[in-house]
């Protein structure tokens, strides 16, 4: 495995280990520089853990379902392994979520070459995007490990969120952000900054303030102790919860 990359401003940090405590024997949690393998149609992303290959997803469009990782970064990666399947030569994980890690890791250069056998499949296609019910009065967005940063598909839900808020004779919004842990395989786990709630409620704040709601009707909850962590659900918790009260 990838050593964990630490720095001196402590992006992640290790917090006890209880003896036996681990994910299920399923899961795969850790973080390792991605690998890109070329293709004759789109490259895959790989990442190698204890001497496996693990099928992360193909290079695509900004508006796929998946987001790519980055050379010179690390990745965080947790996943449930789904037996019986390879892709581009790895171990297929669903559901998955990466999380690139933030600070440089120049190690993380490997590039492969394409290989007769190992094609990845054709891209599914895009999913539709249909409108949420007017009725919804619930949105939840989720996060990248220790990140604010809101993809298209996040900016999508927090847009559907601002539609129906618009609609509905609104009394107050309640933003309710957390921050999270992740267990990974080897025992340890990973804990997000301090900040990354309040880094998060402040971001949705600043949109729903621009996009013509009222400070005063905003509700901020910031959870700024870590969730708990289980290695199978710790990709849910990092997150923020939109409530629309009419």
């Amino acid at each position: 495995m990838s050593k964990l990359y630490f720095s001196i401003a402590a992006i992640f940090l290790t917090i006890g280990i209880q003896q036996n405590e681990k994910p299920p024997a399923n899961r795969r949690n850790f973080v390792a520089c991605p690998i890109i393998r070329d293709s004759k149609t789109m490259p895959c992303w790989l990442a190698e853990y204890e001497g496996e290959l693990y099928y992360l997803g193909q290079q695509g469009r900004t508006s796929s379902a998946f987001y790519p990782p980055q050379l010179k970064h690390e990745v965080l990666v947790e996943g449930t392994v789904k037996p019986g399947e390879r892709i581009c030569g790895g171990i297929v994980l669903e559901p998955l979520s990466i999380s690139v890690m933030p600070e440089l890791s120049l190690n993380c250069n490997t590039l492969l070459p394409a290989e007769d056998g190992l094609e990845p499949p054709l891209p599914p296609p895009l999913p539709k995007n249909e409108p949420f019910p007017d009725s919804t009065r619930s949105f939840t967005i989720l996060f990248d490990f220790d990140s604010d940063y809101l993809t298209l598909h996040k900016t999508r839900i927090l847009a559907e969120a601002i539609r129906i808020a618009k609609i509905i004779q609104l009394k107050e919004i309640q933003v309710s952000a957390y921050r999270a842990s992740t267990l990974l395989s080897n025992g340890q786990k990973m804990l997000e900054k301090e900040n990354i709630a309040a880094k998060r409620a402040d971001k949705i704040m600043d949109i729903l303030i621009g996009s013509g709601f009222p400070k005063e009707r905003i509700k901020l909850s910031i959870k700024a102790a870590p969730e708990p962590c289980d290695g199978l659900n710790d990709p849910a918790r990092r997150r923020v919860r939109i409530k629309l009260l009419g």
